[in-house]
């Protein structure tokens, strides 16, 4: 037996399978021996030669990565982004970085591959068909349609306006390939905006920390860092600390500052354990106008933990555009880690599309759940007027404080920072429901406590289709149909999508 080093070809076997449907989660279903193999980096009806990645002996399928193509798509292309094409990623010897799974695939047979997926996810989890949705919702053929709403001939490119990034030992920006703690040094992420993508941060030694988020608020500069280091002691900090672990990356970052204009502040995170014990779940609060307080320096972090955040250079807070909300407001400072839509045009694009299937009306009683910041609940306000009235639901406490300080002035608009499940009572009386809900879905809980409450018109938004279609089939159980349906490529060379639905009884 050979005492040598384990070859990557022993590591990841290699074998050669026809390519079958593109299945939910980025996979094509392909067969070897009988058993399933989930392939990324695929598409339907090519031959390709596969990487085995995950090969248990027992297990009921195995996972792999395209290495070579035997017989091409037509649909194929060269990838958008050579770290990320897991052909040019074999040749060089390592694994390919997650994000970009669709980047092989032309812009048209992308959406058309999501379509598909939507289809058969609606049919396989909700029991609904293609022939149950409105005629707006898919085309002549049956099938579903997929809009896109990039820039046209932007080949899916500088769409992301918030992108987080691992750090390596040696202080550069990295990213994990699918399913691995593989970290792969970048120099650049043509996925994200342009002002992301060529700035001097890829280029910069972030040596101490751990993570780095980066923001650009409407897509452009000035962009904002969230630089992300592990805190062992158990106190915020002090004036006293300012000398301490940080101060050589503190000095850093200020000099990234002021060597590119592109970046506009600088946060530092402090991730600090917290003692067993000492936290409690907040307790719903409501706020009417102007009974906002300023947003806290401190926030929940990671079970068992909170993040401190420091400002370094600049501002603690972005500043983000709010579509059709007419008087309402025109913009919101939340703060960075709060989440917003990533796409540039995705909050133009949502909004529009929830107005579309939407009947709100001057006048009209409305709730906006999982409202973030208040992307909705901006639109809702103007439509309804000062005579309607919208409830905006929000758990995360940056996110809601943002949305009680930007809607200060809207008398129609009432914010309860609370979990949804915990403020369905609140609900009666609403009679459309806009609800956004995490990749989780919102669960039988809120989809019983809509139908508790009366609600005559829900508008889901979902970015995950096997939730969205488990509580389709929950609404359709309690007397709703689908009325209106619109699904969105807001995640171009990856295999996300976002769905709009009006359902009304």
């Amino acid at each position: 037996m050979s005492g040598g080093p384990v070859t990557r070809d022993e590591l990841f076997p290699i074998i050669t399978v026809e390519v079958g449907p593109m299945a939910h989660g980025g996979h094509c279903v392909a067969r070897y021996e009988g058993r399933v193999v989930f392939v990324r980096h695929a598409i339907p009806g090519e031959t390709v030669q596969v990487a085995l990645t995950d090969r248990e002996p027992s297990a009921k399928y195995w996972r792999g990565e395209v290495v070579h193509v035997v017989h091409a798509s037509d649909y194929r292309r060269r990838h958008i982004w050579k770290l990320a094409d897991s052909v040019r990623a074999h040749q060089a010897g390592r694994l390919p970085v997650g994000g970009a799974e669709f980047g092989h695939i032309t812009d048209q047979h992308q959406r058309r591959l999501k379509a598909h997926v939507f289809r058969d996810t609606l049919q396989r989890i909700g029991g609904i068909s293609v022939a149950e949705l409105p005629a707006q919702a898919h085309h002549a053929d049956g099938e579903i349609h997929v809009e896109d709403v990039s820039a046209a001939h932007s080949n899916g490119l500088h769409w992301r306006t918030r992108v987080s990034f691992a750090v390596t030992g040696s202080g550069a920006l990295a990213m994990k390939p699918f399913r691995s703690n593989d970290l792969i040094e970048l120099r650049g992420m043509p996925l994200a905006v342009e002002a992301i993508h060529e700035s001097r941060i890829f280029t910069a030694d972030f040596r101490g920390a751990h993570r780095v988020d980066v923001v650009a608020p409407g897509g452009r500069d000035p962009l904002t860092l969230v630089v992300h280091v592990e805190d062992q002691t158990t106190h915020a900090p002090t004036a006293e600390d300012q000398p301490g672990a940080w101060s050589g990356l503190r000095r850093r970052l200020s000099a990234l500052s002021a060597e590119d204009a592109r970046i506009g502040s600088i946060l530092l995170a402090r991730h600090q354990p917290q003692p067993p014990g000492s936290g409690r779940p907040p307790r719903p609060t409501r706020r009417r106008g102007g009974q906002s307080k300023a947003s806290s320096r401190s926030a929940p972090a990671e079970p068992g933990g909170t993040i401190s955040y420091e400002v370094v250079v600049g501002e603690r807070s972005v500043v983000e555009s709010l579509p059709e909300a007419g008087d309402v407001a025109e913009s919101l400072s939340l703060p960075p880690e709060s989440f917003w839509q990533v796409h540039r045009n995705a909050p133009a694009a949502l909004v529009r599309a929830v107005r579309e299937v939407a009947t709100l009306s001057p006048g009209d009683r409305a709730a906006d759940l999982y409202a973030g910041a208040g992307l909705f609940t901006a639109w809702a306000a103007a439509a309804v007027g000062e005579a309607g009235h919208v409830l905006s639901v929000e758990a995360a406490g940056p996110s809601s404080r943002s949305a009680a300080e930007a809607f200060a002035a809207a008398r129609q608009v009432e914010v309860i920072a609370s979990p949804v499940e915990r403020a369905l009572g609140a609900l009666k009386g609403s009679r459309v429901v806009v609800l956004d809900p995490p990749r989780a879905g919102a669960g039988a809980r809120v989809i019983e406590g809509l139908d508790t409450a009366g609600a005559e018109e829900v508008i889901y938004v979902s970015c995950e289709p096997s939730s969205f279609a488990r509580d389709a089939k929950d609404l359709l159980g309690r007397g709703f149909r689908i009325s209106g349906m619109r699904v969105l490529d807001l995640y171009p060379n990856t295999h996300h999508m976002e769905s709009v639905a009006r359902f009304t009884r």
